[in-house]
């Protein structure tokens, strides 16, 4: 299916279920979209995000249907372990990528990093972190743990190639 059309689909699902859910206006959307992915408009969101936005509809109430039929829109995982979305409209987005190029490459899983931030910041995802200094000491942390990963990584090479001469 093009991906136009997918994001048109669900588009039509998300205002299906606002006008299934009167009492949750335009202020409680907007809210609930700044909450939950750190924007103001549904046309910022990936197709994870929108599915994840159905999902939430769907849990405070709406349905769909489909041939008269009611549909169950089954939960589906938020996202994959081993993968974390930064897009160009979060704040601090240049940093936060620098953070999960380094997170990955010291051999951590992307679901620690929320548990990391947490348990550090008391923010309960990484994508919602949007304080610079908070950034900055995750940052300054993980660098320092990356050249110790390097150092490790060299001194093995070298132990490698002195028991293949």
């Amino acid at each position: 299916m093009d991906y136009d059309k997918q994001r048109l689909g669900m588009y039509r699902k998300i205002e299906i279920a606002r006008k299934q859910l009167p009492s949750f206006g335009e202020a409680d959307f907007r809210g609930l979209l700044q909450r939950k992915f750190g924007v103001t408009s549904r046309k910022s969101l990936t197709l994870n995000q929108l599915s994840r936005l159905i999902d939430t509809l769907a849990e405070m109430g709406a349905s769909f249907t489909v041939n008269g039929k009611e549909k169950k829109v089954r939960p589906r995982p938020a996202s994959r372990p081993d993968w974390i979305e930064i897009t160009d409209s979060m704040p601090y987005a240049r940093e936060k990528r620098q953070i999960l190029a380094i997170w990955r490459k010291l051999g951590y899983s992307m679901t620690s990093l929320d548990t990391r931030v947490k348990r550090a910041f008391g923010t309960p995802c990484f994508i919602w972190l949007h304080d610079y200094d908070q950034i900055k000491t995750l940052m300054l942390d993980l660098r320092r743990r990356e050249k110790a990963f390097d150092k490790k990584q060299a001194v093995e090479q070298g132990e490698q190639d002195a028991t293949a001469r």
